[in-house]
């Protein structure tokens, strides 16, 4: 795996690709058009910066781009991410690229432009990723973080504990004790603005938020313990009808949801009422009370802030909590929004922004990393990593591993089957497991995996 990323666009998600990268050591070089920007940029981060067109030769060639060098293309702009895709794959032989796009329609063709050359090329759509996180959401109540792995096989999802709840004030080993057999596994505890790698004593107290690696039909039982309800979504209000609206209604229908659609402009609301015939739609603001409550938002159980305006986002999802809906999930990138959305009583939030930089970070990792998600604000990563003969887990107990601390093992993927371990069982070749980690020592976990393989 080459250790060498150039990074064109230096926009929340370059910046934030870069930041992470630089501090797992990787060797990173922006490319950016703004030259103020890019003089900041050399002031703020540990990185190489080259100030101009990233879909240059020259440029390109400047910036030390290779074909071992890792490519993201990640500019607000389509079109230039498509273009420099061309210009590294002809030009350059670029052996792995990712290209953030925001069309189908450009994503389709780039994935079928990169068979003319040497090398993979990867088109990614933060829309897609974004509105896949929100329907993640829907299919686990009570959950204020979720992402899907292996196909859906094994769910991390994270939920608070409660004041009543009957974890509040117990030890973990406590609490295995009274499973009956049924074996869950605690990946993770946030708690006052950290992250616990948790033990059998840890005492979990009330607002912690627990992340639970387990199997999707263990989650009513672990909902039930946590002291809610499983109560799957009946009713869906989604607020702005543009592309991650459009998905989240559509996927929201699929599961057989009632669903209405808030949409700001009259020809796209017009548009949206043919093309999802089951589903209300209105015209209007997001943030008008009447318009929610003809939207049915009292009785909703979720409403998906999923305009283009962060604040708009916010402020309607503040307007349907007051209103009753028992959850919200607005989408929101900006790191102070993301801090006003916890002071408020926001927790189920989702960041495009953060979602895209892990599906971006799948190619970063290696030949063996198969998945990536980055959980609570990219302070937990969570992999699928393929097993090989010469891993050090192959064919050892988890206990004999001795992996680096901060780093579990949650689920073992083998012949169809999906197993959530103890310390007595063993990964064998071929096996896929799923790999939590704190994100500073994801790095250490893939040395110690040996997860150097070729990028995909």
């Amino acid at each position: 795996m080459s250790r060498r990323v150039l990074v064109v666009g230096a926009g929340m998600v370059g910046t934030t690709c870069a930041q992470r990268l630089a501090r797992d050591g990787f060797d990173v070089t922006i490319i950016e058009r703004d030259e103020e920007r890019a003089r900041q940029l050399l002031d703020q981060l540990d990185v190489q910066v080259v100030a101009g067109n990233g879909s240059s030769i020259p440029v390109l060639r400047e910036a030390g781009l290779d074909e071992d060098c890792l490519l993201l293309a990640v500019t607000d702009s389509d079109e230039v991410n498509m273009i420099t895709a061309l210009v590294a794959g002809t030009a350059f032989r670029v052996k792995t690229q990712v290209v953030r796009l925001r069309s189908d329609e450009y994503r389709e063709n780039i994935e079928e432009l990169g068979s003319f050359w040497p090398g993979k090329t990867h088109g990614i759509s933060p829309d897609r990723v974004a509105a896949d996180r929100v329907t993640a959401l829907l299919r686990v109540p009570h959950a204020l973080d979720v992402a899907e792995l292996l196909g859906g096989r094994v769910v991390v999802a994270g939920f608070r504990i409660e004041e009543n709840s009957p974890f509040a004030g117990r030890t973990l080993a406590e609490l295995g004790a009274e499973a009956r057999g049924e074996r869950f596994l605690v990946a993770a505890i946030w708690r006052m603005d950290r992250v616990l790698i948790p033990e059998g004593s840890t005492r979990l107290e009330p607002r912690d938020i627990l992340y639970f690696s387990c199997l999707p039909g263990q989650l009513p039982a672990i909902v039930r313990r946590l002291g809610y309800t499983w109560d799957p979504e009946r009713r869906v209000v989604v607020g702005g009808g543009g592309h991650v609206g459009r998905m989240v209604a559509r996927a929201a229908l699929g599961m057989g949801l009632r669903v209405a659609v808030i949409e700001h402009d009259r020809a796209s609301a017009e548009r949206l009422a043919l093309e999802l015939e089951r589903a209300l739609v209105l015209h209007g603001e997001v943030t008008d009370e009447e318009l929610l409550l003809e939207a049915g938002i009292e009785r909703a159980s979720t409403y998906v802030a999923a305009t283009g305006d962060q604040e708009r986002n916010l402020l309607s999802s503040v307007l349907a909590k007051r209103l009753g809906t028992p959850r919200v999930i607005p989408l929101v990138d900006h790191p102070a929004y993301l801090a006003v959305a916890e002071a408020t009583g926001i927790d189920a939030v989702v960041s495009p922004r953060l979602a895209t930089v892990s599906a971006l970070l799948r190619f970063v990792r290696g030949g063996h990393v198969e998945e990536t998600a980055s959980l609570l604000h990219e302070l937990v990563e969570v992999s699928v990593v393929e097993i090989d003969a010469s891993s050090p887990l192959a064919g050892r107990t988890l206990a004999e591993a001795s992996l680096p601390a901060g780093v579990l093992v949650t689920a073992i993927a083998r012949d169809g089957d999906v197993l959530v371990p103890g310390g007595r069982d063993r990964a064998l070749p071929g096996d896929r497991v799923v790999v939590f980690s704190l994100a500073e020592t994801m790095d250490a976990a893939a040395r110690a995996l040996r997860l150097d393989g070729g990028a995909r």
